[in-house]
């Protein structure tokens, strides 16, 4: 019985998606890449904007033209009749499995080891925020945090394993609170009571930062990278966005974290057209891009989700308008990853090797930014140092 996955969106739907992997091949179903003759294919959904639901249904159509079992799961916007099961979580999902493919021999119950050299751990779910653009809290509620003890156990068995690097990762993981122990306080546990080398964090909010997290990242196991979501660099457009703080707000929050690195390396997302968006509001968001120097900026045209406040807005930015924007700040974005890139020249720096592709061994420095390597001996899931 052969399962493939295919997982779109996030990195919570990664680490969902790589968890029920596990629980399979456990179980001692057989684990193959998308498209390899699978009898069954659990697609997890992304409907964070209106194309990446689009793909979604395209790639449960494509699925089932194969005549493949499908599930579905994750942010499913919507129930396709090509759809064979809706699966609310993980367990659901494979209870399931087991009751409709149950394994009849010893034939088939292949083994396989997930291969991969860093681990996304899920500590958290759902959003207590209402972003007026989001979608994500109607499907995914409100917040939910994992125990602390639960995640220090699964984190030491992977240190086990030899994983070197973790991702924590949440809808929402500033907003982690297990009883009295908020985000920093589980990495200080984390760093005090395990020995994994390297840790990272998913998205953090700026409404939600305070300078007990920024100092962990003192300890030299934290990756000095943060995806920090800034969405639009204008003051106006973030108070229409319900997101609750200020472009000097966010800007103040680099400058604290640069104060521990001036190299630290910052990722974002940021919205081009919201409703109300004016050709200043606009320039707004391309300044900060030149301002901060991202390593990596996001651009995502504002797509309208149904039941969200910015859907029924007045002001809606005409099409044409939007995407001659995108192109514009696509170009000012790429030029502030370069210029970001130029500075990390000459600098020595620890690398995690991932793997080899097309003759190169690739992986990240701790600023997140990928890099390729030759070798002749296999160096996969070695920590090594060069020279940029």
């Amino acid at each position: 019985m052969k399962i493939s996955f295919y997982t779109l969106g996030c990195k919570l739907n990664q680490a969902e998606s790589d968890e029920l992997k596990e629980q399979l091949i456990n179980k001692k179903y057989e684990i193959v890449d998308f498209g390899e003759q699978e009898n069954i294919c659990i697609i997890r959904a992304c409907a964070v904007t209106s194309r990446a639901s689009q793909k979604t249904r395209q790639l449960i159509r494509r699925a089932k033209n194969k005549n493949i079992y499908v599930i579905a799961t994750g942010c499913l916007e919507n129930s396709l009749k090509e759809i064979d099961f809706i699966g609310k979580n993980n367990q659901e999902i494979l209870n399931h499995i087991q009751k409709k493919f149950p394994l009849k021999n010893k034939e088939e119950k292949k083994e396989k080891q997930i291969d991969y050299v860093r681990k996304f751990i899920k500590i958290q779910n759902g959003c207590n925020f209402n972003c007026t653009y989001c979608i994500i809290p109607s499907f995914r509620g409100t917040s939910e945090s994992l125990p602390t003890k639960q995640i220090i156990t699964k984190i030491k068995k992977l240190e086990k394993k030899d994983f070197k690097e973790i991702i924590l990762t949440g809808v929402n993981i500033c907003q982690y609170q297990d009883k009295k122990i908020n985000l920093a306080k589980l990495l200080k546990k984390i760093l005090k009571e395990t020995k994994i080398l390297r840790i990272r964090l998913g998205s953090l909010d700026p409404r939600l930062i305070n300078s007990e997290l920024i100092t962990v990242f003192e300890d030299k196991r934290m990756m000095n990278h943060v995806h920090l979501s800034l969405q639009s660099g204008s003051d106006k457009i973030l108070k229409k966005m319900n997101r609750h703080y200020s472009n000097e707000k966010y800007q103040e929050i680099i400058k604290k974290f640069r104060q521990l690195d001036k190299n630290f390396s910052f990722s974002t997302d940021i919205i081009v057209g919201f409703p109300g968006e004016n050709e200043t509001d606009f320039a707004s968001s391309c300044q900060i891009i030149k301002d901060v120097n991202f390593s990596k900026t996001h651009i995502f045209p504002f797509s309208a989700r149904p039941k969200t406040p910015a859907n029924k807005m007045t002001e809606q930015v005409d099409e044409k308008i939007k995407n001659e924007r995108v192109k514009k700040i696509i170009k000012i974005a790429e030029d502030s990853q370069k210029k970001y890139l130029q500075k990390l020249r000459g600098q020595e720096k620890e690398i995690l090797i991932e793997g080899k592709r097309n003759g190169f061994f690739e992986g990240y420095i701790p600023e997140f930014v990928r890099f390729k390597i030759k070798s002749k001996k296999n160096i996969k899931n070695e920590i090594l140092k060069i020279k940029i």
